[in-house]
């Protein structure tokens, strides 16, 4: 954690719930160099500046890459690549040195796209790491952001054969400094085991909000009866819309096998209910229960 402390500036492009949080962390946790906010709508920059979630604010690129060390996209996944474009061309023409990491839900064609872009515009002197802190909120903006979001979380890194193992550990560092605990995986494991356990969730829940939002009789509709089953299994269906339409398109292949386990698994219950097999409902929902609590017990009673 000691390169972080030796860190000029900490560029966060993007100061929303995850870039806030990072910026709030880093100061908690007593960096001593300068959080840069850099994005395009200055109102959001100025919001991000009064809730001290950086030090200095800019809209225009090159001021938000001056001298700086690290830069972590905390943007939709699609905008990723867009944005290492822009530190290319930027940057490309005085070799500076820069590390880039970024925050997306998804990583296999991200990676895939953003190592194309170095290697194919020589842009030797930029590194990138593909970064997934595990915590997050269905709340958004820089509101919502607090300086503890990341304590215990996991932060999945993707690095590939062409990483450079420099990058790498200062990448490590930054999220190891806020609270996270790092886990290497490659780029296509990342997005198979989050895809099961972050994306199909989320696609669930909404589902099931949808499919009991369109249960009603002349009496009453089923979401007016809902308690806090329903809540808490919907609760993350309150995300924003056009980040998991992004994150969906992203990790397309990974989520229909998963949609196909699922049919399969319901179907195969619809079986059980129809032949009234009581025995096999009952070790079906004991599988569950047990699998939820030992992940529990795991979690510290989370």
């Amino acid at each position: 954690m000691e390169q972080i402390q030796q860190l000029r500036r900490i560029t966060i492009w993007g100061v929303g719930l995850i870039g806030g949080s990072l910026g709030l962390a880093l100061k908690k946790n007593g960096f001593q160099g300068q959080r840069v906010g850099l994005g395009r709508n200055i109102g959001r920059l100025e919001n991000a500046l009064e809730h001290d979630a950086v030090d200095v604010i800019t809209t225009a690129l090159a001021e938000g890459l001056r001298e700086t060390d690290l830069v972590v996209l905390c943007t939709p996944v699609a905008l990723v690549p867009v944005f290492v474009q822009q530190i290319i061309a930027s940057v490309n023409t005085r070799h500076q040195r820069i590390v880039i990491t970024d925050v997306g839900s998804t990583k296999s064609a991200l990676v895939d796209t953003i190592e194309a872009q170095l290697h194919e515009q020589r842009a030797d002197a930029l590194s990138f790491i593909g970064g997934h802190p595990m915590a997050g909120s269905h709340e958004t903006g820089v509101g919502a952001a607090r300086a503890t979001l990341f304590e215990k979380a996991t932060c999945i890194l993707t690095p590939t054969a062409n990483t450079d193992a420099d990058a790498l550990a200062l990448v490590k560092s930054l999220w190891e400094f806020v609270g996270a605990v790092p886990h290497l995986l490659s780029p296509k494991t990342h997005d198979l085991l989050v895809g099961a356990a972050s994306h199909l969730p989320h696609l669930i829940a909404s589902i099931l909000t949808n499919t009991v939002a369109n249960v009603e009789t002349e009496e009453g509709k089923a979401l007016d009866f809902t308690a806090t089953g329903f809540r808490d299994s919907t609760r993350i269906a309150a995300g924003s819309p056009d980040l998991w339409t992004d994150i969906f398109t992203q990790n397309t292949d990974v989520l229909l096998s998963l949609i196909d386990d699922i049919i399969e698994n319901l179907t195969e219950f619809k079986t059980l209910l129809q032949t009234d097999n009581l025995a096999e409902v009952e070790r079906v929902l004991l599988e569950a229960q047990v699998i939820v609590k030992q992940r529990r017990e795991k979690l510290g009673g989370a």
